[in-house]
């Protein structure tokens, strides 16, 4: 505690003054408790600072909650609950070396920082900074925070699975187009075809189409799924999975639709506008040329059409389709 004045040096009786007064905070006035000291000797008065008394970080306080953003301490509970240092975090951000430990000590993020800190809540957002950024972390690390995820998951789908599928493997070869795997990639895919309604036997068919497409223009595919061969034609790995998170998360429904012939197939339908934005020029241009060739098109059509790929019928039923059958391919 003060014992003496700051401004006239003396020892003197210091009391404790509080008043209410706006705080600019990014243009906007934000009404907080400003505490000061008021020296008995001299009558000046200067801010306490101390503890939780600094007028700054308790405008940056009530911003945040005016504007539904992360503060400090839940920062640093999201870090730590997925048991990241804060370099080994800020690596995976692409952030400077400070940024995060000074958001976690009370400096105001900016409203991107925000979102992607409360995007760490999602699993496969985390699956994929450490696809995209594999350098940020070691091989040992990688595998404690794929445990640490799945001991995290408290979820009706099988998201464990994924991600110790995707995480465990650093193989990148001719079974994934040589690209690590991408889940905005795939679910805005999925998005973008759904518009109109799809059937999920086409959806699996567009996908392997797209990505076999653009490796055979450009050597690498798209999504960095793996395809295998089932009975109904080629079918990305885990489309169960990934359709299901979609559907969970509001992003689009399902349609249960039964025929005359007592038949079911499931329709999809886009509900969340899909981000093209994750997409090169040369990416959309392929999808559109796969769009476009298949969109008269029935179910089965798509499927008889994908049955007489070299690639499906030079593959074992159930193997992965190796992408160098891209130069092969009949689109």
């Amino acid at each position: 505690m003060f014992k003496s004045c700051p401004i006239c040096e003396k020892e003197s009786n210091i009391r404790k003054v509080s008043k209410e007064e706006e705080i600019l905070v990014r243009g906007e006035p934000i009404k907080t408790t400003v505490t000061s000291r008021k020296c008995s000797e001299c009558g000046g008065e200067f801010l306490d600072t101390t503890g939780s008394n600094d007028p700054l970080k308790s405008a940056y306080r009530k911003y945040r909650e005016v504007h539904d953003m992360l503060q400090p301490e839940h920062i640093k509970e999201i870090r730590k609950s997925i048991g990241l240092t804060q370099g080994e975090l800020s690596n995976l951000l692409g952030w400077g070396k400070i940024t995060l430990s000074r958001y976690e000590n009370g400096s105001l993020q900016d409203k991107a920082h925000d979102l992607q800190l409360r995007r760490l809540k999602d699993p496969i957002f985390i699956v994929d900074l450490i696809r995209e950024n594999p350098s940020a972390l070691s091989k040992s690390r990688r595998n404690i925070i794929i445990r640490q995820l799945k001991s995290n998951i408290r979820t009706g789908w099988n998201v464990g699975y994924y991600i110790e599928e995707y995480l465990t493997s650093d193989e990148i070869d001719e079974k994934n187009g040589y690209v690590p795997f991408g889940i905005d990639k795939i679910n805005n895919l999925i998005l973008y075809f759904c518009m109109y309604g799809l059937w999920k036997t086409s959806i699996n068919k567009y996908l392997f189409y797209t990505d076999f497409k653009y490796f055979k223009e450009y050597v690498n595919g798209i999504t960095g799924s793996r395809y295998k061969r089932l009975p109904y034609g080629p079918v990305p790995e885990n489309y169960e999975i990934i359709l299901g998170r979609l559907v969970d998360e509001g992003m689009i429904q399902v349609e249960e639709i039964c025929f005359a012939s007592n038949t079911c197939g499931e329709k999809y339908t886009t509900v969340k506008t899909p981000d093209l934005t994750v997409f090169s020029e040369t990416e959309y241009e392929v999808i559109e040329k796969v769009k476009n060739h298949f969109k008269d098109s029935t179910a089965k059509d798509i499927s008889d059409f994908s049955h007489k790929e070299k690639g499906y019928q030079q593959t074992s039923p159930g193997q992965y389709i190796s992408y160098n059958f891209a130069k092969d391919l009949r689109l």
